[in-house]
């Protein structure tokens, strides 16, 4: 008798690829969900002692994950753009020695970490890599410890102040130093009395130029209090009220800036291009920033919120009641409604599912730049157990539905299991899905 063949992990990709972010092996468009490379392994398998993915974080044209060892830490890894230093500074040497196409595999990355000034020598293997985020073209890296402060690092791009370090980036070019890794001195805007604390980053949300961190300080004889911290662009309030010395609103702020001092409360932040939205625990919605192409309205009359995500100019709020509502720009039918391209809505309404919406019957919603992904809960025939399935809509001109196609699509459609999957039995069980700047991610095990 032949023993059972154990359940592996897979990650799959689809959609634009002109610069190897998918790690499909080429540099050319994915119109249906590809298997991942990772250096080293055969397509479509992970890393040697990978127990899973934690996190896919997307840039414009690079990608970061986060892998997670079967004994618990985690390893970063990377592929696409890293002509920036988005993707640190053994990137570009590895993928030089490696020949063509040689950003489109997923690389193993290796921080330069600082180990100088405030922080010493202390960043080192008692630090794991906890959390992951991506601009345009900068990168985000959250390091904790059992006991000290965590480290918020940023490399890359900072052309609207996105490395959020202020005058550091001036200085290192002074001294000649490129492609660096940074700390962000989120401290810095914290009031006085958090001096003494230990700092803990909760969680981490990135748009294409702003970036807005949770973190909660522990006082050693006190209770704990979280803030709300952010930088970049900032001109459409954003980032709260940020102003300059003549009373206008700043267009970008380049070191981190206190956007909420009572954020205890403050259970998901999702970003836009131009705006933020803030789920309470209440279950309502603080909605910042440009409205510009409807992508706040509405909002503020939801008192029921369950989970919440922005494409760069919409909002989808999924509801306990199981409804799924947007709002915002339509040019690429994004709000799923059947109107095809129409570019203003004007209003919160339901994205039409072919079907009717149960509580939990959404498990997960990734937004992209303009196109939403859903893993769904759906009820089999009589006898069959219940599946996941991943439904998509929106902007597909690079295929990054996965469907085959590179129309747009208005409403709701079944990505995976594609057709055929299920006759052969290999479209396995869906775990999670990410969305992109015109790219898409399931990660299966089969």
């Amino acid at each position: 008798m032949q023993p059972l063949a154990m359940p592996s992990i897979h990650l799959y990709s689809a959609g634009s690829n002109a610069r190897g972010q998918l790690a499909s092996g080429n540099l050319d468009d994915a119109h249906h969900f590809m298997p991942c490379l990772f250096a080293g392994r055969e397509p479509g398998s992970l890393p040697a002692d990978i127990a899973g993915i934690d996190h896919i974080a997307c840039g414009a044209n690079h990608t970061l994950a986060l892998l997670r060892k079967t004994y618990g830490r985690t390893e970063l890894w990377g592929c696409g753009d890293g002509s920036r230093g988005q993707l640190g500074p053994s990137y570009l040497a590895d993928v030089a020695q490696a020949g063509e196409d040689a950003t489109a595999v997923f690389r193993r990355l290796h921080l330069d970490l600082p180990r100088s000034g405030e922080y010493g020598g202390v960043i080192s293997d008692e630090y794991t890599v906890h959390l992951i985020a991506a601009g345009w073209e900068t990168s985000y890296v959250v390091l904790s410890h059992p006991t000290r402060d965590d480290i918020l690092l940023s490399m890359g791009a900072n052309d609207f102040g996105n490395l959020g370090v202020g005058g550091e980036l001036k200085r290192a070019y002074e001294r000649g130093a490129q492609n660096q890794v940074y700390v962000v001195p989120l401290r810095d805007c914290l009031p006085a009395q958090c001096a003494t604390g230990v700092l803990s980053i909760l969680t981490l949300s990135s748009g294409p130029h702003h970036t807005i961190t949770r973190v909660q300080i522990a006082l050693p004889n006190g209770p704990s209090t979280t803030y709300l911290l952010g930088w970049g662009t900032a001109r459409h309030g954003q980032l709260g009220a940020v102003h300059n010395a003549s009373g206008r609103a700043s267009p970008f702020i380049s070191s981190p800036h206190l956007v909420s001092s009572n954020a205890e409360s403050v259970t998901q932040i999702a970003i836009g291009n131009q705006h933020t939205t803030l789920l309470n625990t209440s279950g309502a919605l603080i909605a910042l920033g440009s409205n510009r192409k409807d992508q706040l309205t509405g909002l503020s009359t939801l008192l029921d919120v369950e989970r919440v995500g922005c494409t760069w100019n919409g909002t989808y709020a999924l509801l306990h009641n199981g409804a799924l509502l947007a709002t915002g720009s339509n040019t690429h039918s994004q709000l799923g409604r059947g109107t095809g391209g129409r570019e203003r809505q004007g209003t919160l309404a339901p994205v039409r599912f072919p079907f009717q919406l149960r509580p939990g019957q959404v498990v997960q919603m990734a937004c992209g730049s303009e196109h939403v992904l859903c893993v769904m809960n759906m009820e089999m025939e009589q006898g069959r157990e219940p599946r996941r399935e991943v439904w998509g809509w929106g902007w597909n001109e690079h295929g990054n539905l996965g469907t085959g196609g590179t129309e747009d699509v208005d409403l709701p459609v079944r990505m995976w299991p594609p057709p055929g999957e299920e006759e052969r039995g290999k479209e396995g069980t869906v775990l999670c899905v990410w969305a992109g700047c015109g790219t898409s991610w399931i990660l299966l095990q089969q």
